[in-house]
């Protein structure tokens, strides 16, 4: 039996400038942090009697004898990929819910890949687990996807990451008992809007939005993330500017929201937490539901977590796991 982990992940600062028609041109500078909620696999060889050669456990049960009947598109998907022949077992299991902005399509991706690497004896460097699972999900599956949930849920901590135009990256890590990051982590709660969705099909749905708008946003979110990786490199900058940035940051994300209902409800909520006591806050991932970070304060925690009530609110902190193999058994 080989049980893996991969930490999902929040992103800050520079979300949609990870993808390569933006970085190729211009780069990019990301900044963002994995919390101690995981994704984990397990796997384990299924033996003949059993009576079907594969055993798929999510949401749903799969027993079936020939990978091409698998539903899952992933686990089918990197069971060709990795070339396994003999049956197995795979159960997987989250301590958040998929689509819903924390990066877990690519926390699920790497954590399979590393258990399916593990199973068949080969063993990868977080640098080659992340480059794999960079492959795996934009040419393997086809998913309309940048790099940075890659990078940053197999890596794990808190990092400022930066992409150059070739792609390539470099990731400054720091350290948890910076008194930013600490104040970060001691503010940081994630609400969920009560939708899930697909991050492909958020960013299909977001280019019916102009072109012009999108470029003009995208920038200013650009040009925010540079900004504040100078500042927090130089240690120029405290939590409540950072919660400030955020707060400018958002007011720019929200112009590359799809125009419908769900937009207004998530809107309302943003509403709702500022004037709840909220320091700041921004929709995680593409859009379209899923979790909301909010920074909030000692002197205001009290009043927010009463008057957000109605939605379901997670403490996090932030944790350096990476992505890792935590049980084998022969």
């Amino acid at each position: 039996m080989i049980i893996t982990n991969c930490p999902y992940r929040v992103s800050f600062f520079g979300g949609g400038t990870d993808f390569k028609n933006w970085y190729s041109t211009k780069g990019a500078n990301i900044i963002s942090c994995s919390i101690n909620s995981f994704c984990y696999i397990t796997i384990r060889k299924l033996l003949p009697f059993y009576g079907n050669k594969y055993r798929i456990s999510w949401s749903n049960i799969e027993e079936v004898n020939n990978i091409n009947l698998i539903k899952h598109p992933a686990i089918k998907g990197a069971l060709k990929y990795m070339d396994i022949k003999n049956g197995l077992e795979i159960h997987t299991d989250g301590d958040m819910p998929a689509r819903s902005g924390l990066g877990s399509s690519s926390a699920f991706s790497a954590a399979l890949l590393l258990a399916l690497s593990e199973y068949k004896g080969k063993k990868l460097s977080i640098s080659e687990l992340t480059k794999e699972t960079i492959f795996f999900e934009q040419s393997v599956l086809k998913e309309n996807v940048g790099i940075q949930d890659q990078i940053q849920t197999c890596n794990g901590g808190f990092n400022l990451l930066s992409i150059n135009q070739e792609g390539d990256y470099r990731l400054l890590r720091l350290d948890l008992s910076s008194p930013l990051v600490k104040s970060i982590s001691k503010n940081m709660y994630l609400l969920f809007t009560g939708h899930t969705r697909k991050s492909t099909n958020i960013q299909k749905e977001n280019q019916n939005i102009s072109s012009e708008i999108r470029y003009k946003s995208l920038d200013s979110i650009a040009k925010i993330a540079e900004n504040v990786t100078n500042k927090i490199i130089k240690k120029e900058i405290n939590f409540e500017q950072f919660a400030s940035y955020i707060e400018e940051s958002w007011d720019h994300k929200t112009h590359l929201l799809s125009e419908s209902e769900k937009k207004d409800q998530i809107l309302d909520i943003y509403k709702k937490a500022m004037r709840a006591g909220a320091a700041s806050g921004k929709l995680l991932g593409a859009g379209g539901g899923g979790f909301f970070l909010f920074l909030v304060e000692d002197k205001h925690k009290k009043d927010f977590l009463e008057k957000m009530s109605q939605y379901t609110i997670v403490k996090q902190n932030i944790t350096n796991n990476p992505c890792q193999l935590i049980f084998r058994k022969s």
